[in-house]
Parts: C-alpha cells; sequence; structure tokens
C-alpha cells in the first residue's frame, strides 16, 4: 500500500499543472499560429512570427507572468502606468502572403535590431524606424529595412555565432549558409556569404536543413541537423565535407547498454527526423545559484565539458543530448570501454560530460504498460534549460507537451531508478502542438514562452 501512494505521489508531482499566461500585444489580425519564437538576453523582450506573415515584439512584463504574490491598489496602479509605458514601445510587421520561419534579436543591440526570415528571404530591421500607429504595412516594412538577402528556399532556421559578427542559415533546399554580419561603411553586397555548404541535408527534393548552430567554444565550427536524420559539423573554412556526422538512429547510447531498458518499436511514431538542435550556449545557460542547480549525482557536470554538447529534437518523439566531439556515428572508444564506477566520477583527465556513452536518447524508455516516458508524438523543439549548468533539459511536441528532464539520471543513476520516471522531471499539458520554444532569465525566475499552432503565445515560470 505504501509503495502504491508514493508512485501515485510521484506521478502527480511528474504532471503538476503550472499556471499558463497569454502574452499581450500579440496582433489581432493574426489567424493562424506561431512558428518562431525568440528572447532577448537579459531583457524582458520577446520576438514572434506567424505562419500568416506578421512579425511582432512584445513584453514580458506586460503579461502577468510573474504577479503571484498579492498587490495593492497602490501597485495595480503603478504596473498599469508602466504597461501603457511599454505597450507604446511594441512593435509590429505584416507580410501579407508569406510565413515567418525564423526570427532573432540581434545580440549586440536587440533594443534596436531584428532579424527575420520571411519564405526564402532574410531582413534585417532596425526597431526605432517602426511605429505602432501606421496603418500601411508595405511603408512600415520599407521603413525599418536596412538590408536582405534571398536564399533558395524557405529559411527553417537561424543561428549567432559567439562574436556575433556571422549568423548560420538553414534552409528547406538542404543548403547551409553563412554570411557575414559585419556591415561596411561604403554599403557593398547585403549580407555577403561566407561559406555554402551545399546540399549539406539532401537537395530540394528529398531534403531538408531544419536546424543550425554554432560552437560557443569553437567559432569556426557550424552544426547542422534535418531531415535525412544526420547531424552534422562542418568548418567554415572547409566547404568541400563535412567534419563527423552522426546518423541519429545509429548513436550509441546508455540504453543499449543496459539489459534493463526495453526500446519502443512503436510504428505509431515517425522517423527519426530532426526538427531542432541547439548547442550549449555556456553565457546564457550558466548557473544562476550554483547551491541549487544541479542534481546530488551531477558533480561530474560542468560548464567546460559541456561545450561538447547539444540536444536534438526528433520525430520519433525522442529527445537527444550529442557528444559533438566524439567519434564519428557514435562508436565507442578504447579508452571508455569499461564501465565507470557507481559513483559516477571519470577517470582523471576526461572531458565528456556523457562518460561511456555517444549519446543519451530521453524518451525510449517503455513503461510496463506499453507506452512510452515524454512524448507519445514528434518532438518538435528541445533545448537546455537556463540556470542549472545542463542537467535539465526542456521539449515540447505535437502532442501539446512540455516535458522538463533531467537527462543526468540517464547517465549515472541505476536502470531501476530511471524506469520509474524516464528522466522526467515534469510534464505540463500545453494542450496545443508546441512549435518553438525560448528560455531565458527574467527577475529571478526563468520565464519559458511557448509558441503553437493558436494565434497567442504563451509562457510559464519554471524552477
Amino acid at each position: 500500500i505504501i509503495l502504491i501512494v508514493v508512485v501515485i505521489v510521484m506521478s502527480i508531482a511528474m504532471r503538476m499543472s503550472r499556471q499558463r499566461t497569454h502574452l499581450n500585444g500579440v496582433p489581432e489580425t493574426v489567424r493562424k499560429g506561431t512558428l518562431c519564437v525568440d528572447r532577448a538576453r537579459q531583457s524582458s523582450l520577446v520576438l514572434a512570427g506567424t505562419e500568416c506573415g506578421h512579425v511582432f515584439i512584445t513584453d514580458l512584463r506586460l503579461s502577468t507572468v510573474l504577479r503571484t504574490k498579492s498587490s495593492t491598489e497602490e501597485d495595480d496602479k503603478d504596473r498599469q502606468l508602466e504597461e501603457n509605458k511599454e505597450e507604446r514601445k511594441q512593435q509590429k510587421w505584416r507580410f501579407k502572403g508569406d510565413e515567418i520561419g525564423a526570427c532573432l534579436f540581434d545580440a549586440k543591440d536587440p533594443e534596436r535590431y531584428v532579424y527575420f526570415a520571411r519564405n526564402a528571404v532574410l531582413e534585417l530591421h532596425d526597431r526605432r524606424k517602426t511605429t505602432n500607429s501606421s496603418s500601411d504595412d508595405e511603408q512600415q516594412q520599407a521603413k525599418s529595412k536596412i538590408i536582405s538577402r534571398t536564399f533558395s528556399d524557405d529559411i527553417s532556421a537561424l543561428a549567432l555565432d559567439p562574436k556575433y559578427q556571422r549568423m548560420a542559415i538553414a534552409d528547406d533546399s538542404g543548403d547551409v549558409n553563412v554570411v557575414s554580419l559585419v556591415m561596411k561603411e561604403d554599403g557593398g553586397e547585403e549580407f555577403p556569404l561566407v561559406q555554402t555548404f551545399k546540399n549539406a541535408h539532401g537537395d530540394a527534393s528529398s531534403g531538408c536543413a531544419t536546424a543550425v548552430s554554432f560552437r560557443a567554444h569553437k567559432p569556426d565550427e557550424v552544426i547542422s541537423a534535418g531531415y535525412d536524420c544526420t547531424v552534422k559539423k562542418w568548418e567554415i573554412n572547409r566547404k568541400s565535407k563535412e567534419v563527423n556526422a552522426w546518423k541519429i538512429k545509429e548513436i550509441h547510447s546508455a540504453r543499449t547498454e543496459n539489459e534493463a531498458f526495453v526500446e519502443s518499436t512503436s510504428t505509431a511514431f515517425n522517423p527519426p527526423f530532426i526538427n531542432s538542435m541547439k548547442c550549449w550556449e555556456e553565457d546564457l545557460f550558466g548557473s544562476r545559484n550554483s547551491s541549487s542547480t544541479i542534481s546530488s549525482n551531477s558533480s561530474t557536470n560542468n560548464n567546460g565539458s559541456m561545450k561538447r554538447l547539444c540536444v536534438v529534437a526528433r520525430g520519433d518523439g525522442i529527445v537527444s543530448v550529442l557528444d559533438l566531439d566524439g567519434k564519428k556515428n557514435g562508436t565507442k572508444s578504447s579508452s571508455s570501454s569499461k564501465k565507470n564506477t557507481s559513483s559516477g566520477k571519470k577517470k582523471s583527465g576526461s572531458a565528456t560530460p556523457l562518460l561511456n556513452f555517444s549519446a543519451i536518447h530521453l524518451g525510449e524508455a517503455m513503461k510496463e504498460d506499453g507506452s512510452r516516458f515524454g512524448h507519445t508524438h514528434a518532438c518538435s523543439y528541445a533545448q537546455f534549460l537556463p540556470g542549472h549548468e545542463g542537467s535539465k533539459i526542456i521539449s515540447g511536441g505535437l502532442d501539446g507537451k512540455i516535458v522538463i528532464w533531467d537527462w543526468t539520471l540517464e547517465r549515472e543513476e541505476s536502470a531501476n531508478k530511471v524506469l520509474e520516471t524516464g528522466g522526467i522531471l515534469e510534464t505540463i499539458e500545453h494542450g496545443l502542438k508546441v512549435s518553438a520554444i525560448a528560455t531565458g532569465n527574467f527577475v529571478d525566475d526563468s520565464v519559458v514562452v511557448i509558441a503553437d499552432v493558436s494565434k497567442s503565445i504563451s509562457a510559464y515560470t519554471v524552477e
């Protein structure tokens, strides 16, 4: 009886209901879902793009994300005055007939510049040259646009390099391009090409590049992923061939080494198409509070070794953590053939945070009733959650779930311990298909902004 009660309490805790906040500032003319969202660093600003051609900026301070404490009437008046001031700062653009597939704040000056992709066109806009009062969309767009460039096909993902001097672009033709963001005083080519990795993930008829990311400690390396179910590493100065490639389904993982885990063979899931991929970013994801950021069994985890990792959202519902400095196709190295001790300590000089493995696959484990932990449909987006030294991952899927994982449990805990939870810390029943997630710190909390198929964007406060 006691065991049953414990299991029920754990299940309730994992699926606890969180307050969902709809952010203010969404244009009334939005008729379709939001495809992309971004958070400005060290700011409360939110940028979003929609399926029906809207790009808009709003502020978390206009929402009720952090209004959990009781407030006085005087507090409410002060807040209303602040909201009225912030509402006047909002901007919006509308491109009729276009989709906004990706958007980013400028990292150096997010208060002024924003990047977004409308179909195959990448554009840089100056926020200071827009107004909320303009009713002429074309006039507003022409006034704020600084530079643009058209690529081979619709753009699916954008990424800034650590020095904010280059941008990587993934598009639906399978190409990955790198452009310079340094604007010359005499004008010249807009977004000049630095490198093109042609057909990086197939061609226009058979492939699609869906994700791209730079590495914080290796700014000349670009990581890309696509519907060919592969993750590839490129060097900007080496055009001919990728440095490394991993077929996501073939990567050696912790689960394949343990007979207690049973991999799902359900045919209800899609192939492991890669829908998103994000590398570890030390400056953004470093610990806020080291005393409470990481599980007790994760003492081997540190920012130096975390630089090796990326997190992948897959079409078969699995979230993968991949070691980008591991061997090709995830083969085990001879130096890591021996098991580590149960204490989880690494050998002296070892740099990999995955211990013996090239990857950790979250969501492979099956429950006793045959269902899977985690997502029951394709996982559309995943990334490391800020403030936890990389131990936590947040993912969203087409099943309407937002899942918070501790991937270090897969790496270090016993098989039986992981089978109780699947590595899941919490499941939020969002209820709508998730398109993208943007994370960042706001005041003392980590606020997660969700783009989904509705006409609004949502936010949750997570620990």
